[in-house]
């Protein structure tokens, strides 16, 4: 009699990775999967993606399960990169942007289904004092830039899409002291601004109201629906969550041991109480949930699961 097999599931870390991470969740999926950018080591980028299909979707061959991470895909070699922006933009339609930082050199890659990831022209400047991106209810991408040559002070820049995926570039703002978080609010033209220092922190809206906020080493923000919500890291191993302006925070106990070296986060449409971060401590990336006031975040290792039919081979990670 024959014996029937079982497809099984193959797990291995991601592929070592430096710098700066991208999080964001994009409108493919039953849900919107979330999609993850990092650095190699030595060179180009890796991009997974976590599956946010209900619990029982069928998973194909090489896929992840519901809940859990694919394997990567290696993309845009022949650089070594310090940073990384990921975004889902309403502009292609639905195509993902990538704004990645190597040495003090911006790179911008949009990735479309039909084409995977093509390289576009990068914004015209230097990303200072830190790599920032978002973009707004009117489908502009927002970036902060100093200028391409010599010191100069950074400055937002509004990326007009009239000709998307060409951009024109032009200032929109005043100077940023500061390494800048942007925040794109989905009813707003203009981007909420974190300005991050260790000393401290300033949140202006894009009504350009202001609220002061602890300093920090590290910090991301979503915009949420009731309002933009922040985490901000000292370095070591808890997250400090505040809404602006309502006076409250929360602090979120983070796993592992080492410094917290990466930070990035996204909300999670289908569940409005939700944001999950990629935080990087130490040698290990960290999925953390948070579902808001009065609950403990999970958090987990993020690791790569894949489906495997019976026999099934082949990498997990692909170049």
């Amino acid at each position: 009699m024959a014996v029937a097999s079982f497809p099984s599931l193959t797990s291995t870390p991601p592929p070592p990775s430096r710098g700066g991470v991208g999080l964001a969740q994009g409108r493919y999926g039953a849900r919107g999967n979330l999609e993850l950018v990092l650095c190699d080591e030595d060179d180009g980028l890796w991009v997974l993606w976590h599956n946010t299909d209900p619990e029982g979707t069928e998973t194909p061959e090489g896929a992840p399960p519901p809940g859990a991470w694919s394997g990567a895909l290696h993309f845009a070699a022949g650089r070594r990169y310090d940073d990384v922006r990921v975004l889902q933009s309403r502009n292609g339609p639905d195509h993902l942007e990538v704004l990645a930082r190597s040495g003090t050199t911006a790179h911008r890659l949009r990735w479309s289904p039909e084409a995977a990831f093509t390289a576009e022209a990068p914004p015209p400047g230097r990303p200072a004092p830190a790599l920032a991106l978002t973009e707004t209810a009117d489908g502009a991408l927002w970036t902060v830039l100093s200028p391409g040559t010599g010191a100069g002070t950074a400055v937002l820049h509004r990326g007009d899409p009239a000709r998307y995926p060409d951009l024109a570039w032009s200032p929109a703002g005043g100077p940023q002291p500061g390494e800048a978080v942007l925040v794109g609010a989905p009813d707003a033209v203009r981007p909420g601004v974190l300005t991050v220092t260790p000393e401290h922190t300033l949140w202006t809206a894009p009504d350009g109201a202001e609220s002061a906020l602890p300093g920090a080493v590290r910090a991301a923000a979503v915009p949420g629906p009731h309002g933009p919500l922040v985490f901000l890291s000292d370095g070591d191993g808890d997250l400090l969550a505040v809404r602006p302006g309502d006076g409250g925070h929360r602090t979120l106990r983070l796993p592992g041991t080492g410094p917290v070296t990466a930070l990035a986060a996204t909300e999670v449409r289908h569940d409005p109480r939700r944001t999950d971060l990629v935080v990087r401590r130490g040698d290990t990336l960290w999925h953390v949930t948070d579902l808001g006031p009065g609950t403990k975040p999970a958090c987990g290792v993020l690791v790569s699961t894949v489906r495997r039919d019976a026999g099934g081979t082949g990498p997990v990670h692909r170049r």
